[in-house]
C-alpha cells in the first residue's frame, strides 16, 4: 500500500493520460492530468492477486455471478455502513449511468422534468437530455464556505407535477458534501409528498472523512419510491473492470427494471468483474482505510499550501470523495479565462467548474487520488502561474 509510488499509465489507452484527449480538451499534452475522476493509484493487492489468478486459468468463457460475490457485496455494506440489503432487491447493470438512463425512462415520460442539484456531475444533464427529458435545476447554496441543499426550492420544484424524478448525488460530486441523515430524510419527505422518484448515485459512498459518515439514501427513504445505484469502481479504482448494481426496494419497480435490462441483455457480467468485486469487498478494507488517511493528507497539503501562499484560491473543504473543489473566483477571471490560465499558464488539467453547470463557474475540480508528489507538483504550478501573472 505504497500510495507514493508513481504509476506510469502512458503505455495504455487511458483516457485521463491520453495525449490526444489532453490536446483536444486543454490545447497541450504536457499538462498534469487531474480532471478525470479515477485514481493514479494501484488497486488493492487482493484485487490484483485475484485478477492475476483468474487470468492464469486461461479459460474466459461465460460466467454467472456466484452467490459469493453477492454475499461479499452485501456483507461490506452491512459491516461498513450498517445497511442491510436483501439480495433479491439488487439488479446488476453495466454502469451507473446506464441504470440512471433506464430509471429515468421508467419513471417519467418525454418532456418531463428531471431535477438535478448543480454544480453536479455533468453527465447527469447529458443522460437527461439524451432521454428527451427536461433538466430542472435545484441549485445548491454556497454559504460560509460550505454547500447545502436549497430544500425550499426543492419543495417548489418537486410540487410541479411535470417534474417526476430527482437525481441525488450522495456523496456529492464535485463539491464533496457528505449529506447528513437529517438532510436525506428531508429530501425523502419532500419527494414522497409529491410522488417524485429518487435516483441516488452513491458511487462515492465509501469516501467519507471522519467525523462525516455516508448514509445510504435507501436506509432513510421511508416511501421506497427510490433506487440506489452502487459500484465498487471508484472505491477500489477498478472502474474499467467492474459493473454496477441497482437496488430497488419496491418489488413492482424492481421487476420492471429487471425485465428491461434482460430485454436489452444488460445483465451480463464477465469473469474479471466477478474476481475483482469479490476480492475487493472481502480483502480491500485495510487498503481503503489506509487510502482514506492518504487522501486526507492530500487534502491537508492543498489547504495548507493555498492558505500559506494566499494567492486568491480557496479549497472548499471536502467531507468526502477523492476530489477537491477549488474556488478560483479571487483571481478575477471569467470561466473561459480561468480555463485558459490553468491549461496554458499553469499546465494543469482540471475539470472546469462550468462543466458542472453555470453554478460552478469560477471553480474547478482536482482529482486527489494520486501520489502526493503529483498533487504537490500541480499546486506548485498553479501558485507559480498566479505569481507570474
Amino acid at each position: 500500500m505504497n500510495f507514493d509510488e508513481p504509476i506510469d499509465r502512458s503505455g495504455y489507452p487511458t483516457l485521463k493520460w491520453s495525449p490526444a484527449y489532453l490536446t483536444e480538451h486543454y490545447g497541450r499534452a504536457d499538462v498534469i492530468p487531474m480532471s478525470v475522476a479515477d485514481m493514479d493509484l494501484k488497486a488493492p493487492p487482493a484485487v490484483v492477486e485475484a485478477l492475476v489468478k483468474r487470468a492464469e486459468h486461461g479459460v474466459y468463457g461465460y460466467e454467472r455471478r456466484p452467490e459469493s460475490v453477492w454475499s461479499a457485496w452485501s456483507g461490506w455494506y452491512q459491516a461498513r455502513h450498517g445497511w442491510r440489503v436483501e439480495r433479491a432487491q439488487a439488479v446488476p447493470s453495466p454502469s451507473i449511468l446506464s441504470a440512471v438512463a433506464v430509471l429515468i425512462q421508467q419513471h417519467s415520460s418525454e418532456g418531463d422534468g428531471v431535477i438535478v442539484q448543480p454544480p453536479v456531475f455533468f453527465e447527469f444533464r447529458q443522460v437527461v437530455r439524451q432521454n428527451r427529458r427536461t433538466v430542472v435545476k435545484n441549485p445548491l447554496k454556497y454559504e460560509g464556505g460550505r454547500y447545502r441543499m436549497d430544500l425550499e426550492d426543492l419543495e417548489q420544484k418537486a410540487a410541479d407535477p411535470n417534474n417526476r424524478v430527482l437525481i441525488l448525488c450522495n456523496p456529492h460530486n464535485p463539491v464533496g458534501r457528505v449529506w447528513t441523515r437529517q438532510e436525506l430524510e428531508e429530501v425523502d419527505r419532500i419527494c414522497e409528498r409529491h410522488g417524485v422518484f429518487v435516483i441516488a448515485d452513491e458511487i462515492h459512498g465509501d469516501f467519507a472523512f471522519p467525523p462525516h459518515r455516508y448514509v445510504p439514501y435507501l436506509s432513510v427513504a421511508a416511501s421506497g419510491n427510490a433506487a440506489a445505484c452502487l459500484s465498487p469502481g471508484k472505491t477500489f479504482n477498478v472502474s474499467g473492470v467492474v459493473d454496477a448494481v441497482t437496488v430497488l426496494p419496491d418489488e413492482e419497480q424492481r421487476e420492471r427494471f429487471r425485465t428491461f435490462v434482460r430485454r436489452l441483455h444488460m445483465n451480463r457480467t464477465h469473469v474479471f468483474a466477478n474476481a475483482a468485486v469479490e476480492a475487493a469487498y472481502r480483502g480491500g478494507g485495510a487498503w481503503l482505510d489506509a487510502l482514506l488517511k492518504y487522501l486526507r493528507g492530500n487534502v491537508d497539503l492543498v489547504r495548507r499550501r493555498l492558505d500559506r501562499e494566499d494567492v486568491g484560491i480557496e479549497l472548499v473543504e471536502p467531507e468526502g470523495t477523492f476530489l477537491a473543489w477549488l474556488d478560483f473566483r479571487g483571481l478575477g477571471l471569467d470561466a473561459k479565462e480561468l480555463e485558459t490560465f490553468l491549461a496554458q499558464n499553469a499546465r494543469v488539467a482540471l475539470a472546469q467548474g462550468y462543466w458542472f453547470g453555470r453554478e460552478g463557474a469560477g471553480f474547478a475540480r482536482m482529482t486527489l487520488g494520486a501520489p502526493r508528489s503529483t498533487v504537490e507538483r500541480a499546486v506548485d504550478r498553479i501558485v507559480r502561474a498566479v505569481r507570474q501573472g
